[in-house]
């Protein structure tokens, strides 16, 4: 009933501004299919998808722009290019093509762009303004970048190593804003992020989006939680303001030497069957020193003599979630070993966890960790990660994405350690 309450009012609140499918003919001889929302043919907001393309949430949103009197363009790339969504679906993209786009826009009159992105589209906004700038070097047309959870991770990172960012990351000089939601797995590497980018000169301004899911602005309304339709609300104000303040800090000189390379590739996590592969990395666990659901102090040092399964998740994160049950079943098989499993959970409160718990109990330890800390002593950048520690505290395997954890072959790996 709240949904589709929520449904009747968005859908009520939309504003009448004009949008339509169009076809443009771009000077190169590339045909590319766009959504052009109407404003005063002024400020265009040139909007790129994800890897995974363009969801409807963002329509009420580039509406209501558009009656501030903001063009909206929303590049429909996987269209364009006949290609299906997926992780490494952007690789396809021609940059030749994004540049003529905005040569096309600045033709028709348009006194100052904004670059959006999401997820991995960011690297394609990067690269545009990198080449347009190169190529029309007294140009002030681009005003700034407009970000929502940035994918800039190159390839795939291994647990427990530190990741590779994008080339084209450290060569960004215009201002970034950067919109964070909480729920999502960039949330906790907002700063490391942020200092990539500056690396090329660009002043980033990060706004942490407190309770709400990441792709919030894509997804249909019945996946969105009050909090997340809240937030879209809010959209097009806090988009305006990000503009108002772009638009005030000028460009750093553009730093020469970037070279494309493509958009990296990193994996996506699912359920799988397979066998825990040796650590590679630094054997001596980082301290793990948190509360617990009770409040009670929790730390790792204390487990010698135990095998110990830690394990990084949260409720939001699908696969995280769907391993849980196979990790309750690995604990009752155990149940007569030293051996124990403590799940980090990262950013979220009690409550949320409780409610949750209500849906899917458990037998393990539950921890907090609040601020990331945890997460970035650990070097985990995917959820869920997972490492599985010998009775002397040393990291002997990992794993990044869930598993089946009472799998025959994982309870022979974790026998060998007892």
């Amino acid at each position: 009933m709240r949904l589709l309450l929520s449904l009747l009012l968005l859908l009520l609140s939309l504003p009448s501004a004009a949008y339509e499918s169009v076809e443009l003919d771009l000077a190169n001889g590339t045909t590319m299919t766009l959504t052009q929302f109407e404003g005063e043919g002024k400020t265009l907001l040139l909007w790129l998808p994800s890897e995974r393309g363009f969801g409807q949430g963002y329509v009420p949103v580039a509406l209501n722009l558009a009656t501030l009197d903001y063009d909206v363009w929303s590049a429909n790339l996987h269209e364009t290019y006949m290609m299906p969504s997926g992780r490494n679906s952007l690789q396809e993209v021609e940059m030749e093509d994004l540049l003529a786009l905005i040569e096309l826009a600045r033709d028709q009159g348009f006194e100052e762009i904004f670059l959006i992105g999401s997820s991995r589209g960011v690297q394609l906004a990067l690269k545009a303004a990198y080449l347009w700038q190169q190529q029309s070097p007294q140009s002030n047309l681009l005003k700034g970048l407009l970000t929502f959870s940035p994918h800039l991770i190159k390839g795939r990172t291994e647990i427990g190593v530190d990741a590779d960012y994008v080339d084209i990351a450290g060569y960004s000089n215009l201002p970034v804003y950067m919109l964070q939601a909480q729920y999502s797995t960039k949330f906790a590497r907002s700063q490391e992020i942020s200092q990539q980018l500056e690396q090329g000169g660009s002043q980033v301004f990060m706004h942490f989006l407190s309770g709400v899911q990441g792709g919030f602005h894509m997804r249909p309304v019945e996946d969105l939680t009050e909090r997340d339709l809240q937030m879209r609300e809010q959209l097009p104000e806090i988009i305006e303001m990000a503009m108002s303040l772009l638009r005030k800090i000028p460009a750093a000189n553009l730093v020469a030497g970037y070279s494309q390379d493509g958009n990296g590739d990193a994996g996506r996590n699912q359920v799988k069957l397979p066998r825990l592969h040796p650590y590679a990395g630094n054997k001596q666990a980082p301290l793990l020193d948190l509360k617990d659901l009770a409040g009670a102090d929790f730390s790792l040092a204390e487990q010698q003599g135990q095998v110990v399964l830690v394990n990084f998740w949260a409720t939001w994160c699908g696969p995280c979630v769907e391993e849980i049950p196979s990790l309750s079943r690995l604990v009752q098989r155990m149940s007569d070993k030293p051996f124990k499993v403590v799940a980090v959970n990262i950013g979220e409160s009690p409550e949320q966890i409780n409610q949750f718990l209500q849906t899917i109990p458990v037998n393990f330890d539950i921890l907090l960790d609040r601020n990331g800390n945890a997460v970035r002593d650990w070097k985990v950048y995917a959820y869920p990660s997972n490492y599985l520690l010998d009775k002397q505290g040393q990291i002997q395997y990992a794993y990044r994405g869930a598993l089946q954890w009472d799998a025959p072959s994982i309870i022979q790996t974790i026998e060998l350690l007892l």
